[in-house]
């Protein structure tokens, strides 16, 4: 346990954009407010949304904040997503480039603790994080809203501590539908980035080239359409009313499919990290 808890903050101290990206985000947030106090009397905003690319906030009379709340819970989520796929990238690729490989090998790890802590930094810490900074975000509407709005509008939005913590409940019961739906994304990427630089565009062109080459030899798109389905799985996830729904609507037979993917790939991963 002590191994792996070293282990998880030498990737935190490596990979420090896993910290500071949520902690950035946080200081501004804090900022903001900082202003709204400040300016209270002079201060006004107006707050007006078509939605990104189809989707809107999903807002129920239960939600925390209204559209604040939900827009809060989408950034934190959106975070999480880049946090993950900046930190996959480099994670085995960094071992590599520096020549620490070596020193890690003399080491009493194993490869495939090493990959399966990467994998617990990328899938488990991060979303952690990121929950940090929407229940900040949270923590500084609701002071502001204790300080500028009655005590029925409080009730109203849903402004309270009890339902700051449900939304926080409710993000990482999200998150953890998001790293069912990344495990596979990580394994690839884990295993990609030892056998290229940039193995999130070798990733996209890979994608690209398969649904042309399937809709070209059998003139259907249900290959790329699965694809697509897949590979937005995530972010489906986050902008979903019912994530693990959405999660569950992807079918059995692929999820466990998908399963069985990482499985290989994390094992193909541990055999390229050990040389063999």
């Amino acid at each position: 346990m002590k191994q792996s808890y070293t282990l998880i903050k030498t990737e935190l101290l490596e990979h420090k954009i896993i910290v500071r990206l949520p902690v950035f985000l946080a200081l501004f947030s804090m900022f903001v407010v900082v202003m709204i106090l400040t300016n209270i009397n002079n201060f006004s905003f107006n707050i007006q949304t078509n939605g990104f690319d189809g989707w809107q906030p999903p807002i129920t009379t239960s939600s925390f904040a209204g559209m604040v709340g939900s827009v809060s819970f989408f950034v934190a989520g959106i975070v999480s997503l880049l946090s993950f796929f900046t930190y996959s990238a480099r994670a085995l690729a960094k071992e590599r480039k520096e020549g620490s490989l070596a020193f890690w090998h003399s080491m009493p790890v194993s490869d495939s603790k090493a990959i399966a802590i990467k994998l617990l930094v990328a899938l488990v810490v991060i979303p952690l994080f990121s929950s940090l900074l929407l229940l900040l975000i949270d923590v500084t509407v609701w002071i502001v809203a204790m300080w500028v709005m009655p005590t029925d509008m409080l009730a109203e939005n849903a402004l309270s501590l009890v339902a700051i913590g449900l939304h926080w409940g409710q993000f990482i019961a999200t998150m953890a539908a998001m790293s069912l739906a990344l495990l596979p994304v990580a394994c690839i990427i884990f295993c990609t980035s030892q056998l290229t630089d940039h193995p999130l565009l070798v990733l996209f062109v890979a994608i690209t080239l398969v649904k042309l080459i399937s809709s070209m030899l059998f003139n259907s798109m249900v290959i790329g359409v699965w694809l697509n389905k897949v590979s937005n799985l995530a972010f489906n996830i986050l902008t979903s009313e019912h994530p693990w729904q959405t999660l569950a609507n992807v079918g059995t037979i692929t999820l466990l499919g998908l399963l069985i993917l990482s499985i290989g790939i994390f094992k193909a991963s541990v055999h390229l990290r050990s040389g063999d």
